[in-house]
């Protein structure tokens, strides 16, 4: 089960980072009949879902020496690095509004995660995540 869940997450991340790399990430006749301010709106919702689904999967796969700490800061670490990476791709920008969305989309995730996924475990220390 945990092969499953690595693939799972590396599958997420890889797609994510090809289409934030990616110089027309949506075909243009899906995104045609919307107007620029909801495009905008529904891109920037993208990336904060994407982040928190991203951060929820890093959390739920079997523990390492390293711990969950590692992997949400890999993936604080992917918002900045792929939004210079855009930078270099024609048509798209460098952004850190994206990144700041980002982050608060793995803060999302963390606040899930302890919050409302895993229950609360009286018996032992906190988790200092």
């Amino acid at each position: 089960m945990g092969g499953l869940r690595w693939l799972l997450f590396l599958v997420v991340l890889g797609v994510w980072t090809w289409k934030l790399l990616e110089p027309i990430p949506v075909p243009a006749h899906i995104t045609r009949e919307l107007s620029d301010a909801l495009r905008w709106l529904l891109a920037k919702a993208l990336h904060l879902t994407a982040y928190a689904v991203l951060t929820l999967l890093a959390l739920g796969l079997p523990q390492r020496p390293w711990g969950p700490r590692f992997l949400v800061g890999l993936l604080a670490v992917h918002a900045v690095a792929t939004e210079i990476g855009q930078a270099f791709v024609p048509g798209r920008t460098c952004s850190i509004f994206d990144v700041l969305i980002d982050w608060l989309g793995i803060g999302g995730g963390l606040w899930l995660y302890r919050r409302r996924i895993r229950p609360p475990d009286h018996s032992k220390p906190q988790d200092p995540l």
